[in-house]
């Protein structure tokens, strides 16, 4: 394929497309493509696909699957946007070959009433309190329950609004309704309030000093409590309250996507985890 870009001009590139992300806070797709930026600067990798499957084969060697998958669909998000401001003709990584970033399938993990239960006991009088019933209740991803505004909390109409963290091309705001327990929590927060932005000032804070850092408090957290079961981390209330939702028997996938803020009814397909009783509710067996 004839370039446009020579290899030692890629590093400079994933500096200019990061710049013109225009995103101070931290996030996944940042972290992904410094990494590879700073493997540009050190190793020999030329903006061919097979040059660049190449690497994401070695990245096995330092990362778990989750990450070498992100850090490879990052990637692809750069050469597609290299693609269309015309620095290569044709798009390098139209696809990945099969295998390359296979993430092998586990069983999905969520907490019970009783894990949730535990949790509260445990947090009472802290910010975590607060979190873990956000968590709970809404299902929103971590960052977002850390990071949650005042100005997306509207006590009178009991919902909370905002785009999702790792949708940011979603065309609106969702609006999640409240539960009457998280109503509560949020209404006594409020009624102390001083003029702080956030929900949770710490929390927010944590969340955005360091790619990752709440999720490790609160593994931490947990760890402290003697709570901490594997697999069961924060990401564990988004797929308790996707499966409850999908669950319901009035339940339709767009409202669920709608609810969850996937881009993609793909990217929530992978939360759906039939049990033995709903496959006999839909087939009318006792």
């Amino acid at each position: 394929m004839e370039r446009n870009v020579k290899e030692n001009e890629l590093a400079q590139k994933v500096s200019e497309f990061l710049m013109e992300r225009g995103t101070e806070e931290p996030n996944a797709m940042n972290w992904a493509l410094s990494i590879f930026r700073d493997s540009l600067e050190e190793e020999d990798i030329q903006p061919n696909s097979q040059d660049i499957f190449k690497y994401i084969e070695g990245l096995r060697d330092k990362y778990k699957p989750s990450s070498v998958n992100y850090i490879a669909n990052s990637i692809k998000g750069f050469f597609n946007w290299m693609e269309e401001r015309g620095y290569t003709e044709g798009n390098i990584i139209s696809k990945f070959p099969k295998g390359l970033i296979k993430i092998p399938r586990k069983e999905a993990v969520v907490f019970t009433d009783k894990d949730y239960w535990d949790m509260l006991k445990a947090s009472e009088g802290t910010d975590w309190n607060c979190l873990i019933k956000i968590g709970w209740n809404t299902g929103m991803r971590i960052s977002d329950c850390a990071k949650l505004l005042w100005e997306s909390v509207n006590l009178d109409q009991k919902t909370i609004s905002l785009k999702p963290s790792k949708t940011s091309d979603y065309d609106t705001k969702i609006d999640i309704p409240m539960s009457p327990e998280l109503y509560d929590t949020l209404l006594q927060k409020h009624n102390i309030k001083d003029d702080d932005k956030y929900v949770m000032r710490r929390m927010a804070i944590i969340a955005m000093v360091g790619n990752g850092n709440i999720s490790r408090h609160f593994k931490y957290f947990l760890d402290k409590n003697g709570l901490y079961v594997k697999g069961k981390t924060f990401h564990a209330f988004r797929r308790t309250a996707i499966s409850k939702w999908l669950s319901h028997p009035n339940a339709d996938i767009i409202t669920v996507k709608h609810l969850s803020g996937h881009k993609s009814i793909k990217s929530l397909l992978r939360y759906i985890h039939p049990s033995m009783e709903k496959k006999k509710l839909i087939m009318g067996i006792e």
